[in-house]
C-alpha cells in the first residue's frame, strides 16, 4: 500500500527535524557554486568554468541525495556537509554516466523536434523575400522581410509547431519520470551498474509516473511563494523536496517488496 503525498511530506519534515541547518547550508553551497561562472567576463574562461561547474554540480547533487537518504533512514547523526564527497568516494564515473545516459535517452526526441522546427522554418522562409532576409542577416538592413504565406499555411505551421512542442514536452516528461529514481538507486546500491539502475528505475516507476508527477506539482504553491520571497523560500523548499523525493523512493521499494 503506497503512502499518500501528505504522508510522504510529513515523513520528510520529520526526517529534517533537527537537521535543517546542514540542509540549508548545503543548498546555499550549491547555489554559490552554480553562480561562479556568472562573474567571469572572458568568454573562453567562462566556457571552461561553466563546464567544470556543471561536472561539479552533477557530483554534488549526488551528495545531497546521500545526505537526504541518511536523514530518511534514521542516520541523521552521520549526515552533514561531508556527504558532498559521496560521489567522489563511490565511483564518480558512474554518476557522470548516469547523467550522460539520460541525455542520450532524450536525444532521439530532441533530434525529431528540431528537424520538425527546421522543416517549419523552411516553409516560413518560402513565404519571404530571400534577398531581403539575407541582407537582414548580414546586418545591411535593420528590418525583416514581410511574410507572404496564405492564411491556411500560416495556421497549419503554427498548429504544427504547437503540437510538436507539446509532444516533445510529454516525451521529455515521460523519460524524466521513468528514470527519475536512477540516482537514488545508485546511492542505495553502490555496486550497481548504471544500466541496471535504469532498468530498475523503469520497473519501479511502471504505473507510478502520474503519482510522482502529482507529487512534484503539489510543490508549485511553495515554489511561487519562494519566488515572491525573492528566492529565500527555496532554502526551505529544496530540502523539503529533496527529502520527500527520497521518501517517495523508499515507499516505492517497500511497496514493491511487499507485493
Amino acid at each position: 500500500m503506497y503512502h499518500t503525498n501528505a504522508e510522504l511530506k510529513a515523513a520528510a519534515k520529520n526526517s529534517l527535524r533537527g537537521h535543517w541547518f546542514p540542509a540549508i547550508t548545503m543548498q546555499l553551497i550549491m547555489f554559490l557554486i552554480s553562480t561562479i561562472s556568472l562573474g567571469v567576463n572572458d568568454s573562453d574562461s567562462a566556457i571552461l568554468i561553466s563546464l567544470i561547474v556543471s561536472l561539479l554540480t552533477i557530483w554534488l547533487d549526488v551528495g545531497l541525495v546521500s545526505f537526504y537518504f541518511k536523514l530518511c533512514c534514521g542516520q541523521g547523526g552521520n549526515a552533514g556537509v561531508a556527504d558532498f564527497l559521496y560521489a567522489f568516494k563511490n565511483h564518480p564515473v558512474r554518476f557522470l554516466g548516469n547523467y550522460l545516459l539520460q541525455t542520450l535517452y532524450l536525444l532521439p526526441g530532441t533530434i525529431i523536434y528540431f528537424i520538425g522546427i527546421f522543416i517549419a522554418a523552411i516553409f516560413f522562409l518560402a513565404g519571404t523575400d530571400i534577398d531581403i532576409l539575407m541582407l537582414y542577416l548580414s546586418g545591411d538592413i535593420n528590418y525583416l522581410p514581410d511574410v507572404n504565406l496564405p492564411a491556411s499555411v500560416a495556421s497549419a505551421l503554427v498548429l504544427f509547431i504547437i503540437v510538436l512542442t507539446i509532444a516533445y514536452i510529454l516525451y521529455a516528461a515521460w523519460i524524466s519520470l521513468t528514470y527519475s529514481q536512477t540516482t537514488r538507486i545508485l546511492v542505495d546500491f553502490p555496486d550497481l551498474k548504471v544500466t541496471q539502475a535504469y532498468k530498475r528505475s523503469s520497473q519501479l516507476m511502471k504505473g507510478r509516473r502520474l503519482r510522482l508527477l502529482g507529487l512534484q506539482l503539489s510543490f508549485i504553491p511553495w515554489a511561487l511563494l519562494s519566488v515572491v520571497t525573492l528566492g529565500i523560500g527555496f532554502l526551505y523548499l529544496l530540502p523539503y523536496m529533496g527529502c520527500t523525493n527520497v521518501q517517495f523512493y523508499l515507499d516505492l521499494v517497500q511497496s514493491n517488496s511487499s507485493t
